[in-house]
């Protein structure tokens, strides 16, 4: 059974928005079906929680269609890309870790410029490039910087993908993306496929036999970072027929446990899925020995997203991932349960040596 999972390649046009206090008399939204971050009305875009704790939400009113922008997060050009306007990309801060092709040559060739890294924008470079609008994102000590851009004249657009716990959730950001560009009709379309693809691999899985057991995860340190119970990430391994090791757990973000407590947990799991950097069985268990003990990396059975790394090492699971949960799920699933996707090749995931 061969599953293709298509992307409709569509036009281009969206604007300068305006910030400003939320309205609580404005008009119905748009319907937004798993994004809970973000909401839509026809000249507007309201975001419900522009960083962390944030107090109040912000909306932004869609005016004129941006020339040029500039994004501080690869997680927003596969958007950019799908709706066909990354060409008025000018700048990005820390280009070493873009993966997309297509917007590499753009820095190649100069059209996109560098304009800070390692968490830091540089402020004047960002306003010679004198943007119609940055889309920013802010974990909560980023406002500072922001504040003065703002200040500055130039339009902050806050863009809270990260906060989402679902898969889907976090795909329909596209919409957020297509308001500003007025190209909302086609962000809706693509949106329509990327879901359809989604919910279409799921039915392949709500009646398999057996669901495996997942581990996910690596210490940094002494702690084991991974995904809560909840989490979007944990979605994918129970969406794929697998079951998350910590599937009670009610947690929507990140956990950091003991060596023991996971160990004790997950020594049995039958598959080992996301663990950083390590390219190999050998790497893993020269940072720490006690990975061997496992069930799946005896067996042979430890899986990462490393087969899409770019040119300057960055990983296209968290550039274009997040926009196409249906790729990560196909791969899941030909991980966890081969038989039902026969003829597909992985994208993101390959299995350590």
């Amino acid at each position: 059974m061969r599953i293709i999972i298509p992307l409709i390649v569509l036009l281009a046009i969206a604007c300068q928005p305006k910030q400003k206090v939320v309205d609580d008399t404005q008009l119905e939204p748009v319907a937004i079906e798993y994004a809970k971050k973000f909401r839509l009305y026809d000249n507007s875009v309201s975001v419900l929680e522009p960083w962390p704790g944030a107090a109040k939400e912000i909306t932004y009113e869609i005016r004129e269609t941006p020339k040029k922008i500039i994004c501080t997060s690869t997680t927003h050009l596969p958007f950019l890309e799908l709706l066909d306007v990354a060409n008025t990309l000018v700048g990005f801060p820390g280009t070493q870790y873009i993966t997309s092709e297509n917007i590499r040559k753009s820095v190649d060739d100069g059209s996109i410029k560098d304009v800070g890294g390692e968490g830091s924008l540089n402020l004047e470079m960002i306003i010679g490039l004198d943007p119609d609008l940055v889309f920013a994102f802010d974990m909560g000590n980023e406002s500072t910087v922001l504040d003065k851009l703002e200040e500055s004249g130039i339009p902050v657009v806050y863009n809270s993908d990260f906060l989402e716990t679902s898969t889907l959730g976090r795909a329909e950001w596209i919409k957020f993306f297509g308001a500003f560009f007025h190209k909302q009709s086609e962000a809706d379309s693509i949106f329509d496929v990327i879901e359809s693809n989604y919910d279409s691999l799921v039915n392949l899985t709500k009646n398999v036999a057996v669901r495996p057991e997942i581990l996910s995860g690596v210490l940094y340190g002494d702690i084991w970072f991974l995904p809560g119970g909840k989490n979007w990430s944990a979605q994918f391994f129970n969406d794929a027929g697998g079951q998350y090791f910590l599937d009670d757990n009610e947690k929507t973000g990140w956990l950091e446990l003991g060596f023991e407590y996971v160990f004790e947990e997950a020594k049995e799991a039958d598959f080992w899925i996301g663990v950083a950097t390590f390219q190999t069985k050998e790497e893993l268990a020269d940072q720490d020995s006690r990975y061997a003990q496992f069930d799946a990396f005896k067996h042979d059975q430890i899986y990462n997203y490393s087969k899409r790394i770019g040119d300057k090492g960055g990983y296209d699971i968290f550039e274009s991932g997040y926009a196409r949960p249906d790729r990560v799920l196909a791969d899941m699933i030909k991980i966890i349960h081969p038989e039902l996707l026969p003829d597909y090749e992985t994208y993101y995931f390959e299995q350590l040596p």
